[in-house]
């Protein structure tokens, strides 16, 4: 009898687990909707930079060649949990989006540029995404030989219909930019904008009350768990300065630090919904997210102090420009000495006022005949 009422309790458990992780999928996508709607209404065409054809190519280099090879050299080294090979090899082939446009606004890097290596990216991702992600995951299953109780799915239709789904709604933003008016946009704009945010919290509040995020936050091995995410976050930021860096690519700083931004800066939106819909149905869903999450927050924490020198080196200060004591001088009013007389019944006054200490003397004297 109590084994029956335990084994009732850990399926009514594991229902709620289902459902709660279902309601996280679903609000998920329609938050990821609404942000790449609004990122569209955002784009305009004069803002785009295509004049650089190299740096594309250099982009979708790092992006869908080196740091799916690097990612693929740890997971040999590391050997983790297929459920971290999952989140490892999302993340090697997210592609970047008009989000790192904003961060290269904030170091003051060439964000036309960025936006342009941004939506190549998502262009590109409509076909490489999931053709790198099967590479990667055949390639393990043959060279770490892994064992047939130990499958490994292949999501590849899920991931090509996701990347189109999100090229076309960041069509569709462009597009109602194009055709409405300014107010309408704007409007539309804040519309989808509060959506989303409404939609990423109710996910994530129904991703924590599954649950299933304790398990692999806590993991068992967290230098190996922690360690390949530091690896990941580092080497990818290290060679993302080649070639761009070199003498001989003869480029403005703006442009190298908006490449280098590209390449880096992923959108663990995307990420989040790619795991979302390509592993919906299995019971690891809710590990890999876990994995994805926190390697998102750590990559923001880690690559902060590089940010932030990134602005000190480029604008002078990490947070805002003080104003010089020089400068404070100038706004005060650069007016000559002014006298002004006047004349009373009983005395003749003369008002002095000296500029750089913007104070004022009256002089009284005794009125002549």
């Amino acid at each position: 009898m109590l084994k029956k009422i335990k084994t009732t309790l850990r399926t009514t458990d594991y229902r709620n687990m289902v459902d709660c992780m279902l309601i996280f999928s679903s609000c998920l996508i329609g938050g990821l909707t609404s942000i790449l709607i609004k990122m569209g209404t955002t784009i305009k065409y004069e803002d785009i930079d295509i004049k650089y054809p190299k740096l594309f190519f250099n982009v979708f280099c790092h992006q869908y060649i080196l740091d799916p090879l690097l990612t693929f050299l740890i997971v040999l080294a590391f050997r983790p949990p297929i459920t971290q090979i999952y989140g490892m090899f999302i993340l090697a082939v997210t592609p970047a989006t008009a989000a790192a446009s904003v961060t290269a606004y904030t170091v003051d890097a060439n964000v036309p540029l960025a936006l342009a290596l941004s939506m190549g990216s998502v262009t590109q991702s409509i076909i490489f995404t999931p053709l790198i992600f099967t590479a990667l995951l055949e390639s393990y299953r043959i060279i770490g030989n892994i064992d047939n109780k130990e499958k490994i799915s292949l999501p590849y239709g899920r991931m090509f219909v996701l990347m189109s789904y999100v090229m076309f709604l960041i069509g569709i933003g462009y597009k109602i930019r194009e055709k409405c008016s300014e107010n309408f946009v704007k409007k539309i704009g804040k519309f989808f904008l509060r959506s989303s945010i409404i939609l990423m919290l109710t996910a994530f509040a129904f991703y924590f009350a599954s649950k299933t995020y304790i398990e692999p936050m806590t993991s068992s091995n967290p230098y190996k768990y922690y360690g390949s995410m530091l690896l990941m976050i580092s080497s990818q930021l290290l060679f993302a300065h080649f070639p761009v860096y070199l003498p001989v690519c003869n480029l403005e700083s703006k442009q190298k630090d908006a490449v280098v931004l590209v390449s880096t800066r992923r959108s663990p939106g995307i990420s989040l919904a790619i795991t979302a819909l390509s592993f919906q149905s299995s019971d690891k869903l809710g590990e890999i997210i876990a994995y994805v999450l926190v390697y998102s927050m750590i990559r923001d924490w880690t690559s902060m102090p590089y940010l932030m020198q990134l602005r000190k080196i480029r604008l002078g200060h990490y947070c805002y420009k003080k104003k010089n004591p020089e400068e404070k001088e100038d706004e005060t009013p650069n007016d000559s000495v002014m006298c002004e007389e006047g004349n009373t019944s009983s005395e003749q006054s003369v008002k002095i006022e000296l500029p750089p200490l913007g104070l004022r003397y009256t002089m009284y004297g005794s009125q002549k005949p």
